[in-house]
């Protein structure tokens, strides 16, 4: 959740470290986990690394809804889950056809995210 990411004080690894536990634990089970799409400068990709858990996934699903919405009081108004970028977006990068570069600069693979978008 964002405040896990945002009021966690225990560094960038704990994410890393309870994927590999709950990895330990389960075994060959299937393990996933929801991240950000949040890719801007020092945004919540930068929160965690999720390139060194992604060893112990088997895949994620990439949030990529709720860039804007009702949440943010005074603004911006604007589609909440963009798929493709658009003239006057307010927040550069943030709709879900881009893929997760960011992520893939940590080293995370591709081939093991999949993207939501709701409709």
């Amino acid at each position: 959740n964002a405040c896990g990411l945002s009021c966690d004080t225990s560094g960038t690894a704990a994410f890393k470290n309870l994927m590999s536990a709950l990895r330990a634990k389960f075994g060959s089970k299937l393990v996933t986990a929801a991240i950000t799409a949040d890719g801007t400068a020092g945004g919540k990709i930068d929160k965690a690394d999720y390139a060194g858990a992604a060893a112990s996934v088997n895949w994620y699903n990439v949030m990529t809804y709720d860039y804007f919405g009702a949440w943010a009081p005074t603004g911006p108004t604007a589609p909440h889950s963009p798929l493709t970028n658009y003239t006057g977006i307010p927040t550069a990068g943030f709709y879900g056809g881009r893929g997760d570069p960011e992520a893939e600069e940590q080293g995370h693979r591709g081939e093991q995210a999949a993207a939501g978008h709701r409709l």
